[in-house]
């Protein structure tokens, strides 16, 4: 069995090597499926501007026109223009990793939807031409025989706003790459803090700037600590601006300007794995995800964290972390003094982080993606 794998999110022609949220999905899943032996093709749609290009995979296979003219074009009725049938000759599945679901006329499509923030929470996203990309989306979703979600508190929402039956859900969580539960020695670590400019003692928060991040509410949080504390545990951001980035750009300019914190922008993997396992604090309040994979980062960096108790965070954390209300500065401000403050708490909290990310990988993910397919294809 042939599986052709939806590539653009990691495609080396587009992303030149930086990859994020949806990407570190679709790479783990190439290799691990790579890894056990499973015939997988990279197939990537090829940007807007830059139609023809060659996909840098060794065996990589170049979808014929950009996703969003190729939808346009599979919106006809009946399909009658088989735009894609160079891809459907050379595999036997496609799984769609990363929203970009085609629609295929000869083969199975199994798709894998992290979440229906679009939809959801469209005050997150910009408006232009927003309720025609919201409705192409949704159709090109119903193109997919099965949908895969990372976890069970998404599957409500693939009902809800996508329109998704339930029985054609299934719940994989996402995993966590060994590459993490390495240990930085102590001295590349404080090599690490060095060029980067900051302090050895800090909070550290990981993520892309965007809405849901909640980025103004922790920096508004943070500066409600006491000064001293702050001082002593200056606030460290790491990733770069994604959109709709103006409230969280100037509750940063604050940030700085109390010179109690940090904005790193990109941080390459290894130096920011010296960074969660140098940290004193986790912290990942966002107001949605469909899963939370820096939650498991922290927990294997033997770090205490601290994340929201809605949507999907509760159900990865287990009870391996402190869980607080995103849309509440007083309760994130309690969390952060409490886990600063206890050191018995947060030694239980590191123990059992350690216990909860032995639960996840991506050979099981794999695995587990691997019996959908043999489903699928057999049915």
């Amino acid at each position: 069995m042939k599986i052709g794998l939806g590539t653009t999110m990691i495609e080396p022609a587009i992303t030149q090597g930086q990859i994020d949220g949806v990407g570190f999905y679709a790479k783990n899943i190439w290799e691990y499926l790579q890894k056990s032996q499973q015939s997988v093709i990279p197939c990537s749609f090829p940007p807007l501007k830059q139609r023809a290009f060659k996909s840098a995979f060794s065996n990589g296979q170049t979808f014929a026109w950009p996703y969003m003219i190729a939808t346009g074009i599979s919106l006809f009725p009946q399909n009658i223009f088989n735009i894609h049938a160079h891809i459907e000759k050379s595999i036997d599945l496609f799984h769609a990793t990363d929203h970009l679901v085609p629609r295929l006329k000869k083969i199975p499509v199994i798709a894998t939807l992290h979440d229906a923030l679009t939809l959801s929470h469209p005050e997150w996203y910009g408006t232009h031409f927003r309720q025609i990309k919201n409705w192409i989306r949704k159709s090109s979703i119903h193109w997919a025989d099965h949908i895969i979600t990372i976890s069970h508190s998404m599957v409500k929402e693939m009902v809800e706003f996508w329109g998704i039956p339930e029985n054609k859900i299934s719940v994989v969580y996402n995993g966590l790459d060994d590459f993490w539960r390495e240990t930085v020695p102590e001295e590349q670590r404080k090599q690490v803090i060095k060029k980067l400019n900051i302090p050895e003692n800090f909070l550290l928060v990981v993520c892309t700037l965007q809405p849901k991040k909640n980025i103004p509410r922790i920096i508004d949080a943070f500066l409600k600590l006491p000064k001293d504390v702050r001082e002593q545990y200056p606030l460290v951001i790491t990733g770069k601006a994604g959109w709709n980035t103006e409230e969280s750009l100037s509750a940063i300019e604050r940030l700085t300007q109390s010179q109690t914190g940090y904005w790193l922008k990109y941080v390459n993997t290894e130096d920011l794995r010296a960074l969660f396992q140098s940290t004193r604090l986790y912290m990942h309040p966002s107001l949605h995800e469909g899963f939370g994979l820096t939650l498991l980062q922290g927990f294997a960096s033997r770090v205490p964290v601290l994340t929201s108790n809605i949507t999907a965070m509760p159900e990865v954390a287990g009870n391996a972390a402190y869980l607080v209300d995103p849309y509440s500065i007083d309760s994130m401000q309690q969390g952060m003094l409490k886990l600063l403050t206890n050191e018995t708490l947060c030694q239980d909290l590191i123990k059992k982080g350690l216990d909860r990310v032995q639960a996840f990988s991506w050979e099981k993910c794999a695995k587990e993606t691997q019996h959908i397919y043999n489903f699928i294809i057999n049915k």
